[in-house]
């Protein structure tokens, strides 16, 4: 599967290093192309209603050959979502986020609202700070030990378990919203999580 990036307007703290993945599309939303210029990534398209970009990106990204795509103001959905929408065939491709931390919490909760509602929500995988963000039914994740990390159920997980964690699991079923598996712990360097149906997502 070939690689999307996708950099949100909002601030971007996350360390993680993108120069060495091979994108095949870059994508900068609004003033979120200000983060991969920061990060000496040239976008290959830039696109929203170009409301919070600065006006010097702007012009310096006109010059260059980069896609624009200019949308208005008035619109009935969000640059994140028009930039998701311009993926072709997305269910073929993992899509990373960087970006869209900060600002008004309705933001926040509308990227994630977003995500969970998409058919190809497992294969997006969002840096947020210093936090991985992703959205599976079944998943194996390195990490040290002791790292904290947290499910959230998006739906109800059928027979949920849970191996490699301060507190395992065994095929339990948990409603969407539960807190039951909120600030679990490593005891592994991999920590795998299974459902038989449902769709959560783990923050690490």
């Amino acid at each position: 599967m070939t690689n999307i990036l996708v950099s949100l307007s909002g601030n971007c703290t996350t360390k993680q290093n993108l120069i060495d993945k091979d994108f095949t599309d870059i994508i900068g939303v609004d003033s979120g192309a200000m983060h991969l210029f920061n990060r000496s990534i040239t976008p290959t398209t830039v696109l929203g209603d170009l409301d919070s970009i600065e006006s010097s990106l702007l012009k310096k990204i006109k010059t260059m050959d980069i896609e624009l795509i200019n949308y208005e103001t008035d619109k009935d959905k969000t640059d994140f979502e028009l930039s998701l929408n311009n993926i072709d065939n997305p269910n073929e491709k993992n899509i990373y986020l960087i970006g869209g931390e900060g600002g008004e919490i309705d933001h926040l909760f509308s990227i994630f609202s977003l995500i969970i509602n998409y058919e190809f929500a497992e294969n997006l995988t969002w840096f947020y700070k210093d936090k991985t963000i992703i959205f599976k039914t079944n998943v194996s994740i390195k990490m040290e030990l002791g790292s904290n990390f947290s499910i959230i159920p998006i739906t109800q997980l059928e027979s949920l378990t849970i191996i490699g964690a301060k507190w395992d699991v065994n095929k339990i079923d948990v409603k969407p919203g539960s807190t039951k598996t909120l600030r679990n712990i490593s005891i592994s360097d991999e920590v795998t999580i299974n459902c038989e149906d449902g769709l959560f997502s783990v923050i690490y």
